[in-house]
């Protein structure tokens, strides 16, 4: 076994900026270069490379180009992982994502494509490089649980049911798009006042693919698969809201579920700040 297939790999995507730079700014300062690779993923290779150079071109980090709403752009990078990192991974944080507020089915497709399809096809084609005791860190957001607490009954019971499956989990969301398009949102049974109702859709998917994903992976090499939000935080994709807290505080929720012991968190559940959250809960005030 080669030097490299030895070391501790993790994998950020959507790391260019934002929390996920944070991310791997903090593991690159806290993780012993002689024995961790950090894999910094972005879609756009340059502005990975400019992210790179900011760091100051740590020796333990490498710019992995990787679009998650790309299947070819991810076969690649699962290809570059296997020939240059020494093919297996201990963590990958799914951290890209993306977010529009018109609504229309254009909308909806790029953002689920990304956020929901994005993240379940790199897992599947990510988890057989998944070492023994490896983590699948989804970021997700309490925007999720307050589209379903506003959402019907029927809604709510699909989305969380212990006995979803992935079909079914693509068939909620296709459902959800394609009424959309018919303007039939209500009658299915989404309140689609919330200006954040595609994103915070997108979000309760992967909430769901957490726990069906750990479901079907738990008992091979005891693999860990959990989600959890950063919190509502001041980075571009919030426009640097002044009521928003620290990006590095958000940072620090996702790190945590890398380094605290295993025993601390139940598969499949959805996590802030260290501690577990449910699936549906009302906004607070």
């Amino acid at each position: 076994m080669s030097s490299t297939e030895q070391k501790r790999t993790i994998l950020v995507t959507g790391a260019n900026r934002g929390i996920g730079f944070l991310i791997v700014k903090k593991l690159a300062k806290e993780s012993p270069p002689n024995n961790t690779i950090i894999l910094l993923g972005s879609r756009d290779l340059k502005r990975g490379e400019d992210a790179l150079i900011q760091l100051g071109s740590p020796s333990n980090v490498h710019v992995l180009h990787l679009d998650t709403s790309s299947r070819e752009s991810i076969i690649r990078a699962k290809d570059e992982v296997k020939q240059k990192y020494g093919g297996q991974l201990d963590v990958v944080i799914n951290n890209a994502a993306i977010t529009r507020k018109d609504l229309n089915v254009d909308a909806a497709r790029e953002i689920l494509g990304t956020n929901y399809y994005g993240v379940k096809i790199l897992n599947e084609y990510l988890f057989p490089l998944m070492r023994e005791n490896g983590r699948i860190i989804n970021v997700s957001s309490r925007v999720g649980p307050i589209v379903l607490y506003k959402a019907s009954q029927a809604l709510q019971e699909r989305y969380t049911s212990s006995t979803l499956t992935k079909y079914q989990l693509d068939q909620l969301v296709e459902e959800f798009i394609s009424a959309i398009e018919t303007n039939t949102l209500e009658q299915l049974g989404y309140d689609a006042e919330p200006s954040f109702l595609m994103y915070g859709v997108s979000k309760a998917a992967l909430n769901a693919l957490t726990q069906v994903d750990a479901y079907e992976w738990s008992n091979n090499n005891s693999l860990l698969v959990v989600s959890v939000t950063p919190g509502y935080c001041a980075t571009d994709m919030t426009g640097h809201a002044p009521d928003a807290r620290p990006a590095e505080l958000g940072a620090n929720s996702i790190l945590y579920m890398v380094n605290a012991p295993r025993s601390e968190f139940k598969n499949g559940g959805f996590y802030a700040d260290g501690q577990q959250i449910p699936l549906i809960s009302a906004p607070t005030v």
